[in-house]
């Protein structure tokens, strides 16, 4: 017997072909939840239709999607109305969704919303109670998966941000209810050792399901009794859990995480560039400022130094003037004349006697005379 061979692609569009010309598989209805879903920028939506044991991938271009009574949530449990296809690529079979129809939230979802509003009500998103973040980490631990993609990431923007901070990783499963208590016991050690300042709890994206287990109402409990601040990035940028609601902060994603953590090496130097420049002009303006103030001062007591000099002159010239004036031969100058007898000054007639030997000191000399 002769055997028919194919090569991959061959055969993948022999099943598209014969998957796609079944009328019984066309315009058929297919009811789940919405899950993994991604919306492009050609606006065609990406997602999976599931329930509690299976799964399809569907797409609804956006010629189907722009005629869409609601915005496709995951977690929408709905209905939708489409031709069986294949990805030829990737010898996938999806369904290709003409028309959807929403029926109700799905069971997750509903489950999540009904322990958010729970929370909430108990006060545990309140932002009073979140504490605050540290400006330079020294050691900061992880909780994540060891062998993920998350943990180089958070590794590598730490490096390269801030190199003198230390990372410890406290690994545990993230993805399943057997995750749970790995979370919950790596967080405890994390917050029980001394050294740690921040706590990052991260994992990549996925669907609802994928991060279910950060949903968990015992984590919760445990995030909001921690000591140490904690940053929260599940899933990606459109994820939220109820990890991100109640720590003290969330992050669009794991390296968004790190981001935050730490301030930038880079940004650093240029504050410290910037700081030293304007305290060294600040230095500058102040020697000026003591510098003018100084030569103010010199000015100033060079000037009362001159004017006390002018003072004192003028006080020692005044001085002179009243010495000169009293000064006997300036007296005598003026035509006075003084008298002695035996050397004692005469200032009375009744000083002298008959006989005595006067001297009489006129400006340029002495006259000798004889009482009689």
């Amino acid at each position: 017997m002769n055997k028919t061979s194919y090569t991959v692609r061959q055969l993948n569009h022999l099943i598209k072909s014969l998957l796609e010309s079944a009328p019984f598989l066309r315009q058929i209805e297919v009811k789940g939840e919405i899950s993994n879903l991604t919306r492009h920028s050609s606006g065609h939506y990406y997602f999976s239709l599931k329930d509690a044991e299976s799964q399809v991938g569907c797409v609804m271009f956006r010629a189907q999607a722009a005629g869409l009574p609601f915005e496709p949530e995951a977690g929408d449990q709905v209905t939708a109305t489409a031709d069986i296809s294949v990805y030829v690529p990737r010898g996938n079979y999806q369904l290709l969704v003409s028309k959807l129809e929403k029926e109700g939230q799905g069971d997750l979802y509903a489950r999540f919303l009904q322990l958010k509003a729970k929370l909430e009500a108990e006060g545990l998103f309140d932002s009073s109670r979140k504490k605050a973040i540290p400006r330079f980490p020294k050691k900061i631990g992880v909780v994540t998966s060891p062998t993920g993609a998350v943990i180089r990431d958070i590794q590598n923007t730490l490096t390269r941000r801030f190199p003198a901070v230390e990372v410890l990783l406290a690994p545990s499963r993230v993805q399943g209810t057997e995750a749970i208590p790995e979370l919950i016991a790596a967080l405890k050690t994390l917050d029980s050792r001394a050294d740690i300042d921040l706590i990052l709890l991260a994992r990549g994206g996925g669907s609802i399901e994928d991060l279910w287990c950060f949903n968990d109402e015992s984590l919760a409990r445990t995030i909001v009794a921690l000591r140490k601040p904690i940053i929260a990035a599940i899933g990606h940028e459109t994820d939220f859990t109820i990890a991100d609601f109640v720590a003290d902060r969330r992050a669009p994603t794991p390296t968004a995480a790190a981001e935050i953590s730490v301030p930038d090496r880079e940004e650093l130097l240029l504050q410290l560039d910037e700081l030293s420049g304007r305290m060294a002009k600040g230095l500058r303006s102040v020697v000026w400022s003591y510098q003018q103030y100084a030569d103010e001062l010199e000015n100033k007591a060079a000037n009362g130094l001159r004017q006390q000099l002018r003072l004192r002159r003028q006080q020692l010239e005044s001085q002179e003037q009243r010495l000169k004036a009293l000064d006997y031969r300036s007296v005598l100058k003026r035509g006075f004349s003084i008298t002695t007898v035996e050397g004692k000054r005469l200032t009375s007639i009744q000083q002298v006697k008959s006989m005595d030997a006067l001297t009489t000191w006129l400006a340029d000399g002495p006259v000798h005379s004889v009482v009689k």
